[in-house]
């Protein structure tokens, strides 16, 4: 199995390499470039190329073996190949995409919250790449469910390579270009069963939002505290938000307004799981995944909020002692169906 993704790795880096040598464009630009090619798409920038090199960049592709791999094995694929292209290009940390590590447990519990073989309405509030969509989608579909998929995502290049990574994964998301604290006007991500995602770190540039309980009154908010509120504002009563979110989100200078927000009526603070420092290689960047539910239906705060650090990932044991632990959680505070 490890070879066939490997060498369908290989032979699609060649024909991206051979792009950016000839068209002097971005590893990023390649990618995408590629992507359309493995789709059989026509581009512009492609039909620059000599016939020579089109024909090579063809073969390199085909010998990628790439539509004869299972849906799993794609996604893998496609997401090392992000992974080496970020590197390449020196791309900031959001264009990376979500590590299998982390997007194991938001399908854990999307798996545990969604009645199985049912259908639901999900979306990635930040969908950056849609690695972990993919991933969550995958899983669901594994079991038989069906489902709306719905991405967010204001980063033009960003969402170029996720709509390839749907198409390259036979995948039919409804995805939206925008900001997504405008989205409150966007009937359609209303009334989730779960919302997911990565969320990005740092101030959000704006100012000038009002309506929002983590807003600073002076300076920038953190656009991932604005980012949890938004999350409740698109779920159904009783849905649930599984965010990835800073492991310090609750030591910061801006965490008293966070944590006045988790007190009001609208949602229950129900988790906040934190993963293994091994995960990264700089300490200031690990995450922390967070459990949210909107209020109503039958939704209720969780008797204890679930506080809790992820085994390391090789330890099979202690995962798989954690993982009955956090599903006697789930079901003794009925957040399974």
């Amino acid at each position: 199995m490890y070879d066939e993704i490997e060498d369908a790795i290989k032979q699609i880096q060649a024909g991206q390499e051979r792009l950016i040598e000839q068209l002097d464009i971005p590893a990023i630009d390649a990618l995408i470039l590629a992507f359309e090619g493995l789709t059989h798409q026509n581009d512009e920038a492609f039909d620059q190329l000599e016939q020579a090199e089109r024909k090579a960049v063809r073969k390199n592709l085909k010998d990628s073996q790439f539509a004869t791999l299972k849906l799993e094995q794609k996604r893998q694929v496609l997401q090392l190949l992000l992974v080496a292209t970020v590197k390449q290009d020196q791309l900031q940390g959001n264009y990376q995409p979500t590590p299998d590590a982390i997007g194991m447990w938001v399908s854990f519990l999307a798996e545990k919250f969604l009645p199985s073989q049912s259908h639901h309405r999900i979306l990635d509030l930040t969908l950056g790449t849609g690695n972990l969509l993919a991933t969550v989608n995958l899983a669901l579909n594994q079991r038989g469910d069906q489902g709306d998929y719905f991405g967010v995502e204001n980063d033009d290049t960003m969402i170029t390579v996720a709509s390839g990574v749907a198409a390259l994964l036979d995948l039919d998301w409804h995805l939206i270009h925008q900001d997504t604290l405008d989205t409150d006007d966007q009937q359609e991500t209303k009334d989730m069963d779960l919302v997911i995602g990565d969320l990005p770190v740092g101030y959000y540039p704006k100012t000038d939002i009002v309506g929002y309980a983590t807003q600073q009154e002076e300076g920038m908010t953190y656009v991932h505290h604005l980012l949890i509120e938004e999350t409740i504002r698109h779920l159904r009563p009783g849905g649930l938000g599984v965010l990835v979110v800073p492991a310090n989100l609750f030591e910061s200078d801006q965490a008293a307004s966070l944590l006045k927000y988790f007190q009001t009526d609208e949602m229950y603070f129900q988790a906040f799981i934190q993963f293994s420092d091994n995960l990264f290689l700089d300490k200031k960047a690990r995450k922390a995944l967070l459990v949210i539910q909107k209020a109503g239906d039958d939704a209720k705060q969780a008797e204890p909020v679930l506080l809790a650090k992820a085994p390391e990932v090789n330890h099979s044991d202690e995962n798989l002692n954690f993982v009955n632990e956090l599903n006697d959680w789930l079901i003794d505070n009925e957040l399974v169906h």
